[in-house]
């Protein structure tokens, strides 16, 4: 499972991501648009920084609509169209901030609410994006059929819920806001005293990375070509197909975002016991616990 540190970002942060970088964020979620009229115009030197510090940029609205569907798509045509302005990547997401705040009604039905939203993504992963939902976990629970927006788009939430106030430099999951369809969790809003949303991941926010990883991987085994002892079939680990492997040294050290997909076959090398581990060995310098494989 993907543990990353993420930032969320607006007017109110300064242009220059690198300090957020430098405590350990990988990913950066932009303030994009709100309503059909406001952007942040703060957010191209923002996308820019982040692009710098080599993190993954993403982009998020605040919504206007309350619970109408018909403001919803406009909304969400307004988003779309400012996100492909600033060229965020249509391997990324972009979320929907639906909350308390600057108007945005929120005491219709939950039916109602739920209507808006989902309209409201539909229009966003038309146009080839990845969604997600953002809101307190309080209205998650009370004003949105989260069920029915996770049926729909997977794991798809990103949750706000604070176990206490201060600079708070990592989760304390014993306080963690246990819900179907969580993929990051936002646990404080002073981040490393930083005065920033910090965000941890629960999914891979970047499955083509792990792709680039893969392919690494296999053209480095090729080059070798070391003797293959056998071929091993990871398969679907816990019934969920986003699940991935994280790859070993040859020390026994985990690799920084080093990964391999689940529901797939791989050449063993070779067999070694790391850390009290039996791994296999999957090209250069790459092993993997053998509990996770089985042989062919």
């Amino acid at each position: 499972m993907a543990r990353t540190y993420a930032v969320d970002v607006a007017t109110y942060q300064p242009s220059n991501l690198t300090s957020y970088h430098s405590h350990g964020a990988k990913d950066v979620l932009v303030k994009v648009s709100e309503g059909t009229g406001y952007f942040n115009p703060k957010a191209s030197a923002q996308i820019k920084s982040a692009h710098d510090n080599h993190m993954y940029v993403h982009g998020y609205h605040f919504a206007l609509f309350g619970n109408s569907v018909s403001q919803a798509k406009a909304e969400a045509k307004f988003f779309v169209h400012r996100a492909e302005y600033l060229n965020i990547s249509k391997k990324r997401y972009l979320p929907l901030d639906w909350e308390t705040g600057d108007g945005n009604v929120i005491t219709g039905s939950k039916y109602s609410n739920t209507k808006a939203i989902l309209a409201f993504m539909k229009v966003v992963s038309d146009a080839g994006y990845k969604v997600m939902l953002y809101s307190s976990a309080s209205l998650m629970r009370t004003a949105i059929d989260t069920e029915k927006v996770v049926r729909k788009y997977g794991t798809c939430l990103w949750v706000a819920a604070y176990p206490y106030s201060g600079a708070t430099y990592k989760p304390d999951f014993n306080y963690f806001p246990s819900m179907n369809g969580v993929a990051l969790w936002q646990f404080t809003d002073n981040w490393c005293g930083l005065n920033v949303d910090g965000n941890i991941s629960l999914i891979n926010l970047h499955h083509d990375a792990v792709a680039k990883k893969k392919v690494v991987a296999e053209k480095t085994a090729k080059k070798s070509e070391p003797k293959v002892i056998g071929i091993a079939y990871a398969p679907i680990i816990n019934g969920d197909p986003k699940w991935s492997i994280k790859l070993i040294d040859d020390k026994g050290h985990y690799k920084k975002d080093e990964y391999i997909p689940t529901n797939s076959n791989w050449k063993v090398f070779a067999t070694k016991t790391l850390k009290g581990m039996k791994c296999y060995k999957l090209g250069t310098n790459q092993w993997a616990p053998a509990k996770f494989f089985k042989m062919k």
